[in-house]
């Protein structure tokens, strides 16, 4: 006799594996097996658990069978767990009407609510054992006590999915362990090889339509990456392998002539995943393609995801040319950002922008985004921070229904907006992470028992902060970071002075000579100050231009015309300069003996012209103390002694620092010889005052 819930699914138990089956080798490689597995579970119905490597489709194969099998969006449950997860969210969040009476929660919206018949738990040992204990519960008794109530579990299958090898968890936590015991099907998903042919096989099955041409790139491609890969330190996944793809396709659409050539290759390394790849990319990419400078792939349109103008304001003809015009005339080493945007915006997809503060990643992107067409108000711009929370990434509550639910205001959140810029994203906390990376998934967000679409087709994250050691210390990070196909560290390629000079002159491109004069000095002067610098933190951009501007402000304050090294010496009170331990006005006058002549010579003019007329300022000291007793004589002499004795002293230091100057340039060297006569000038009548 059949059991009474054999009928769960509209298709027939007969027919549960060869649909699975079928569903799953239209879009995977490598299924078979899984398809398998899947019409067991389904067949009897039990429980399933999915581990393995990321990027591998576990949670897209599960919903692609069981949407096969006839069941709808409505009658799935898809729940991320993670470091946030709580055993609030388990159950769906207090039912807002009940808390004046008792806690109960809110069962309608979790997996509990009748509707479901299939659950799926995606990163599920990621959790708290706090809310992996009452699960575990539930599931064995597939009874939820909601306070008085006996809320009974319809789900018939429960898959759960996990990047994570359950048998390392398993040993020494009892709440894994019992957890993984509900679970009577586990599979470990990965592929069987990594090898080209590997690689090749699953283009083919993506891009079915592929020109002969097309065909010639899977072969080509599928040997970089297998190439590429190291057993213990690297492999590509196959979510990777496919965006690497669609980056090499999109850089020749970008081309203009949808022609792939050996740069094209070389744009993989902003593939999410290729950061922490720190062998020689580039040797290993061009090891597997043609040494030949005219090697070139046509591609037809039947070799692209998608054709057409795109999603966003602007063409994807009209993109590259609108982003290098942005850009390049008012940043410098912008190349690589202008690569990343041109084909996130061409595709479009999600792009995180990384690297060390001050360096304008907030400011290229915004530029980016206005000449592409959105004005400001059309852009959404949120900051995360620690004080991050899941109410705010939503919009905040709905204060309208916070008698009856609890409901979010999605209006006034990232949802509606096409393009969105997320600032220090890394700085938020695992439970606001962990939705965002939800949503970024599915495209939508369950807003209470209301399915809101995220309209979203291009998200910008940036962050001061490494995302490769996030990602080692929080797997909530590691899964949000997959959900940003492209990835690029944002820093100078050097921090010389010609770098410096470069951004001076993007910020000041009128500079009459004597400005662009100093402008090269204080380039060098941060140059140095670089190489001097023992935590081997360089002076960042941001740091350079407002110390340029409080450099020529202190000109302006103190009414002078020439700028000294006490102006220079204003840079210390920028922030980032704290860190440094050593004396910075010793660095910066060794810097000017080497590139900045003019600024010590002024300097001498400057401090020797204060020196003018200070004996007089002597003379009354000795003089105030002539009516005085012989004791209080003495003081006041000795006040004055000390004085003359400093005086002295700074006009030996001048000449010292004249005598010191290495300089061949005749102006420079008529400018000491007038320098030089002052300062004895000034010397001469000390000399005589005293």
């Amino acid at each position: 006799m059949p059991p009474s819930d054999w009928n769960w699914l509209p298709t027939p138990r007969s027919e549960i594996l060869p649909v699975i089956s079928e569903s799953l080798r239209q879009r995977f490689v490598y299924a078979d097996e899984i398809a398998d597995l899947l019409s067991a579970a389904f067949y009897e119905p039990c429980n399933l658990l999915l581990w393995g490597p990321g990027g591998h489709g576990k949670s897209e194969m599960v919903v692609t069978a069981l949407k096969a099998l006839g069941l709808s969006d409505d009658e799935i449950f898809i729940q991320s767990f993670g470091e946030g997860m709580s055993e609030d969210r388990l159950w769906g969040g207090p039912d807002m009407a009940s808390l004046d009476t008792c806690l109960r929660y809110d069962t309608s919206r979790s997996f509990l609510a009748p509707q479901y018949r299939a659950v799926i738990f995606e990163e599920i040992f990621d959790a708290p054992a706090q809310s992996l204990l009452p699960l575990k519960d539930v599931l064995t008794r597939r009874i939820f006590i909601n306070g008085a109530e006996r809320v009974a579990m319809k789900a018939k299958v429960v898959i759960a999915c996990t990047n994570k090898d359950p048998r390392e968890f398993s040993d020494g936590n009892d709440a894994i362990l019992a957890l993984m015991e509900r679970f009577l099907l586990q599979k470990e998903v990965r592929w069987p090889a990594y090898e080209a042919k590997n690689y090749a096989e699953l283009f083919a099955k993506i891009r079915p339509t592929a020109s002969e041409g097309g065909r010639e790139l899977h072969q080509r491609l599928a040997a970089v990456i297998a190439g590429l890969n190291e057993t213990k330190t690297f492999v590509m996944s196959p979510r990777m392998a496919i965006q690497a793809l669609e980056v090499v396709t999109r850089s020749a659409r970008i081309r203009g002539d949808d022609r792939v050539t050996g740069p094209a290759f070389h744009n993989i390394r902003f593939v999410q995943g290729m950061q922490s790849y720190t062998a020689d990319l580039d040797r290993k990419i061009d090891r597997h393609l043609p040494d030949d400078t005219n090697f070139r792939i046509q591609l037809d349109d039947g070799d692209f995801s998608s054709v057409g103008d795109g999603p966003l304001r602007k063409t994807r003809r009209e993109i590259p040319k609108l982003i290098a015009s942005a850009l390049q005339p008012n940043f410098i080493h912008c190349d690589e950002i202008v690569r990343v945007l041109t084909l996130a915006f061409v595709q479009p997809c999600n792009v995180l922008l990384w690297g060390p503060g001050g360096h304008g990643k907030s400011e290229m992107v915004m530029a980016a985004l206005r000449v592409m067409g959105y004005d400001d108000e059309e852009i959404f711009l949120q900051s995360f921070g620690e004080g991050m929370s899941e109410d705010r990434l939503w919009g905040g509550p709905n204060i309208a229904k916070l008698d009856v639910c609890l409901e979010y205001d999605t209006d006034r959140s990232f949802l509606p907006h096409e393009v969105v810029v997320l600032e220090e994203i890394l700085d938020a906390s695992s439970q606001a992470l962990l939705p965002l990376k939800d949503v970024l998934t599915r495209k939508s967000f369950m807003n209470g028992n209301n399915a809101v679409p995220m309209k979203s087709k291009a998200i910008i994250a940036c962050t001061n902060k490494d995302p490769r050691q996030y990602a080692k210390d929080s797997d909530a990070v590691k899964a949000l970071l997959e959900r940003f196909p492209l990835q690029l560290e944002v820093r100078w390629p050097s921090y010389e002075q010609s770098d410096y000079e470069g951004l001076f002159h993007k910020a000041n491109p009128t500079a009459s000579a004597d400005k662009r004069k100093l402008h090269r000095i204080y380039a060098h002067v941060i140059a140095n100050l670089n190489e001097d610098r023992e935590t081997g933190f360089h002076v960042s951009p941001r740091i350079a231009l407002g110390g340029l501007r409080l450099a020529g402000n202190s000109v302006g304050r103190h009414g002078r015309k020439k700028m000294i090294v006490e102006d220079i010496l204003t840079i210390r009170n920028v922030q980032g300069m704290e860190s440094y331990k050593r004396d910075v006005e010793g660095l910066i006058r060794s810097a000017l003996l080497e590139g900045g002549v003019e600024v010590l010579l002024s300097d001498i003019d400057e401090r020797a012209e204060r020196l003018r007329g200070k004996m007089d300022d002597v003379d009354k000291i000795f003089a105030a103390g002539r009516g005085l007793d012989a004791a209080q004589r003495g003081e006041v002499n000795d006040e004055a002694i000390a004085a003359m004795l400093e005086l002295m002293s700074s006009i030996d230091r001048l000449q010292h620092e004249l005598n010191y100057l290495q300089i061949s340039d005749p102006k420079l060297l008529a400018w000491q010889k007038v320098s030089a006569a002052r300062v004895a000038e000034i010397a001469a009548e000390i000399e005589a005052g005293t």
